[in-house]
């Protein structure tokens, strides 16, 4: 293991361990406002597009369903295995990408859709013909001929080949598998019982062909029963099946939030430094396997195109992972998606939830809003000139390990001065060795650093509540 785990270094970890906010949004959700909704959205969209008409757009599909809940789980979903429960909400979804259309045509904008992205959940439990219905509805505001890429994540316990080859057929080309883990202990601890031979009988040659765009795994650190050798085992699997692209997550644990989680208490959860040492022994696969760090969580292979964007500084930082920058908006459709118009504005549909009572409160919400032509927004935020800096800083921390923060013109001060409670912050961190701060304008994530990015990235928060 190298030195940047094994002699760190259980006081850094004691020290930085707890962790951070992944800030996929800045400022955090808890900072937006309830008195945004339908008009306020409205005229986001619409100041958008005035001031970028032809702005490259990817659309979010929210599919919330799953048949079995996996305890580690933290997207908004719900559990049920009656498929009407399903088919009520792909009519309201559509009805809701209608009221999209309905809006653009008003304002004769034509969305320059470049991305479609189908998230859940389990988009894949939809049957073909129900999902041929929703691709239709997302035709009449996207030209699916000419959108760069069209991805689905991928349940391989619920998909055979044939089905993966309708999907090719309906225009995807990337696709996203939920592994976790390739451990059958580990799976069993989790909930997932997901053997390795699943996922690999789906990615048979002829079926990768189909794909070109690429596909992802997503692996989570910090789950029950997972050791070193284990986690090394997976991963030399994994580079064994060679997907173009890894998130490597750490297990987010809120049993406050996610009541199903604590039934992976039991088996014991890995400590902050345990949890360190895990991913060190999976990064050092993945990089020995030819696979380049993207950011602080992803790894991708050298032609993948992340990692192209990665060379020119054009990744973003949302939700689904680092993006390649082949769009500047996301537009949410579904409960729970959240939409982000660039720069400077934030919304989410109404929020689901796996409890029964609070998840039919939501659904009804986003029915209600539906029938009445409005767009089902819970919440949002309009980011001020000091929020896009900081996310900016934020996000160049953690897609880069450094950032430039050179002297404003019109401000005849060091950087060091201008964010002084930071720089004072910093300091700490420097004396530590997890940033390099000798160079002017720049600060740089150290080797050792890496594994503390995303407390590095807390110091720019100007919400966190300080002593």
């Amino acid at each position: 293991m190298s030195d940047s785990v094994k002699d760190a270094d259980a006081r850094l970890i004691q020290k930085y361990g707890e962790r951070a906010f992944m800030y996929t949004e800045y400022p955090n959700m808890r900072f937006w406002s309830k008195e945004m909704g339908d008009r306020e959205y409205r005229r986001a969209l619409a100041e958008f597009f005035i001031k970028n008409p032809d702005s490259p757009i990817q659309l979010y599909v929210h599919f919330p369903y799953c048949t079995k809940m996996c305890w580690f789980c933290t997207c908004p979903v719900k559990i049920s295995k009656d498929y009407s429960i399903a088919k009520r909400y792909l009519d309201y979804l559509c009805r809701e990408i209608e009221l999209l259309k309905n809006f653009c045509d008003a304002l004769r904008i034509n969305l320059n859709v470049r991305e479609i992205h189908f998230g859940g959940g389990s988009p894949t439990d939809l049957k073909e013909a129900d999902f041929d219905v929703l691709v239709d509805a997302l035709a009449t505001v996207a030209d699916i001929s000419k959108v760069d890429e069209l991805a689905i994540e991928i349940d391989p316990r619920h998909v055979k080949q044939d089905k993966m080859k309708y999907y090719y057929s309906k225009g995807i080309n990337r696709i996203s598998f939920g592994v976790q883990d390739f451990d059958i202990e580990v799976q069993r601890a989790v909930g997932r019982v997901q053997p390795a031979d699943l996922t690999e009988r789906l990615l048979t040659p002829e079926i990768r062909t189909l794909f070109p765009n690429g596909i992802s795994f997503d692996i989570i650190c910090g789950l029950p029963k997972q050791t070193a050798e284990t986690i090394k085992r997976t991963m030399e699997k994994i580079v064994e099946i060679a997907p173009d692209r890894i998130c490597f997550n750490y297990l987010h644990y809120r049993p406050d939030i996610f009541t199903h989680q604590t039934l992976m208490a039991e088996h014991g959860l890995p400590d902050n430094f345990e949890r360190k040492k895990l991913f060190q022994a999976g990064l050092e696969v993945l990089e020995r396997g030819g696979y380049l760090r993207v950011g602080y969580d992803h790894f991708a292979k050298p032609t993948d195109d992340l990692v192209e964007a990665l060379k020119k500084k054009k990744i973003q930082w949302n939700r689904l992972g680092p993006a390649t920058g082949r769009y500047t908006g996301v537009i949410a459709l579904g409960i729970s998606g959240q939409t982000t118009l660039w720069p400077e504005w934030y919304f989410q549909n109404v929020q689901v939830s796996n409890d029964e009572v609070l998840y039919n409160i939501a659904m009804e919400k986003y029915e209600s809003y539906i029938e009445e032509g409005k767009f089902p927004i819970f919440h949002g935020y309009r980011l001020s000139a000091d929020d896009v800096e900081r996310r900016e800083i934020i996000h160049s921390l953690r897609n880069y390990f450094e950032v430039c923060i050179p002297n404003p013109s019109d401000i005849d001060m060091p950087w060091s001065d201008i964010f002084h409670r930071e720089y004072e912050e910093l300091k700490q961190f420097a004396e530590d060795g997890i940033v390099d701060l000798s160079e002017p304008d720049f600060i740089h994530i150290t080797p050792i650093g890496l594994q503390f990015v995303d407390k590095v990235c807390e110091v720019f928060d100007a919400y966190k509540t300080r002593a």
